[in-house]
């Protein structure tokens, strides 16, 4: 019997065309509810964002997994953290300043950036979000960061995530990266919200789309690709649905028989 039910969000709640829920997953994640199946959100982005995007006054999750698993919680507060390693922030700051790559960094209760060029335009505008605030990233060195998100090429995110002991990294965007605990990301996050709501691994499904979500496709017994997805999620998930512009996410709920 599933219990739990993880959503990545960008490619398979939302799509680059729209950018909210559509009617017919609001139904679907309702019904599932009903059914008393736990609903989670298990994306990349900050819950700031979410907020932006108008995810959250369109439908209320049981937990949020954000920043890829380093940063998890419900209504009542935090389930879960797992923040960079001071030093590698430390290392990358300084990387990042000397060499003027722009880069962004995410910390619980806020995201900033040091500098926007076109790699940032071009990455947030495919996801439908306004530009990071400019701040001093100094504050990075003395505040908890739990992701580190790069607009730089191939060749420079091997750069610098080299320059660390404990990070590594997974891609979003041509062009955009996130850093994240080696010992991370959301199959870590999973694990925690599973632990705190006493439901087994068996018990849990996941719908993905993109490189970051190949770990938590892997990690549920029952994993479903987006039709959109990229080959590397439909090579490991157990079944593919449609789109998420063909409701995608109802359409695998109906095959299975867990809602009408």
């Amino acid at each position: 019997m599933i219990k739990a039910i993880f959503f990545d969000v960008d490619g398979t709640l939302i799509s680059k065309s729209r950018s909210v829920l559509s009617e017919g997953v609001i139904a679907a994640l309702k019904q599932l509810q009903e059914k008393g199946i736990k609903l989670f959100i298990a994306s990349g982005r900050h819950y700031l964002e979410l907020d932006e995007l108008g995810i959250n006054a369109q439908f209320t999750f049981d937990g949020y997994l954000t920043l890829n698993g380093g940063y998890c919680f419900n209504q009542e507060g935090v389930i879960y953290k797992n923040p960079i390693n001071s030093k590698d922030v430390e290392r990358i700051v300084d990387h990042v300043t000397k060499h003027q790559l722009a880069c962004s960094f995410v910390e619980g209760d806020d995201l900033y950036i040091n500098l926007i060029n076109d790699l940032v335009v071009a990455a947030q505008t495919a996801i439908n979000t306004s530009l990071p605030p400019k701040k001093d990233v100094s504050r990075a060195l003395i505040n908890d960061v739990y992701q580190i998100d790069p607009f730089v090429t191939k060749e420079e995110i091997e750069e610098l995530v080299a320059l660390t002991q404990h990070c590594k990294y997974t891609q979003w965007h041509d062009g955009a990266y996130d850093i994240i605990p080696k010992q991370g990301g959301k199959q870590e996050g999973i694990s925690a919200i599973l632990d705190h709501y006493k439901i087994k691994v068996e018990e849990t499904m996941a719908f993905g789309d993109g490189h970051n979500d190949i770990s938590m496709m892997r990690q549920a017994p029952i994993s479903i690709a987006m039709g959109n997805a990229i080959d590397e999620v439909k090579e490991v998930a157990t079944y593919i649905t449609k789109s998420n512009q063909e409701d995608g996410i109802e359409y695998a709920c109906k095959h299975f028989g867990w809602i009408d």
